[in-house]
């Protein structure tokens, strides 16, 4: 990858979104016209299979072009004084979370009103972003995921907690269950969750 342009990226990532694109397109041409000739139960599950296959490869594809421009080091972050109780904006969606779900967003920044760390926001952002995107999808209708900012005596401690499917471990259900939230994915967001602390200087 260190060998490629940054044009040449540009265009192997375009070809390959509009490729996966074009699965999608497809998937719902097939869908409409299941809808005017019909199709059987399995038929119509194969293609919603395939729909969510192609949906999962393009989260894996933008986080492996993500986390090769870090590794490429071509742009180093902007660290500056960021207010971390500013990045309610990534639950500000908390509503259509609930409508759409039916899981709970819940804020818990211990009565601070300003915070304030070291960090690229655009990092930050991502970051917090991937955390909380993955205890959404681990989540369950009727579930919760809690954010929550504390203060020790040298940093300040941002959690992400939920109730959903937890890692998979010893236990043969517990691991379907987590492979059937994660769509068996490639398990690059936390790969790129912490290359974001690495650039900033934080921990994991």
């Amino acid at each position: 990858a260190r060998s490629l342009t940054a044009d040449q990226q540009k265009r192997i990532e375009e070809v390959c979104f509009r490729s996966l694109a074009l699965i999608g397109h497809n998937c719902e041409y097939l869908e409409q016209h299941f809808d005017r000739t019909g199709a059987d139960e399995s038929t119509r599950q194969a293609v919603a299979d395939i729909n969510a296959a192609a949906v999962k490869l393009d989260r894996t594809l933008s986080e492996a072009m993500t986390l090769l421009e870090f590794l490429r080091g071509d742009e180093k972050p902007q660290l500056y004084p960021v207010d971390l109780c500013d990045l309610r904006q990534v639950a500000a969606q908390a509503d259509m979370i609930r409508a759409q779900l039916g899981v709970e967003i819940h804020l818990d920044y211990g009565g601070w009103t300003s915070c304030c760390a070291l960090a690229d926001r655009s990092d930050a952002e991502l970051l917090c972003l991937h955390l909380l995107s993955n205890a959404l999808r681990a989540s369950r209708e009727g579930g919760s995921v809690n954010i929550a900012l504390r203060r020790t005596q040298t940093a300040w401690l941002l959690t992400f907690t939920d109730d959903g499917c937890g890692l998979p471990g010893e236990d043969a259900q517990a691991a379907l269950e987590n492979r059937r939230s994660f769509l068996g994915g490639a398990q690059l967001g936390l790969l790129l969750c912490q290359e974001c602390c690495r650039r900033m200087g934080w921990s994991l």
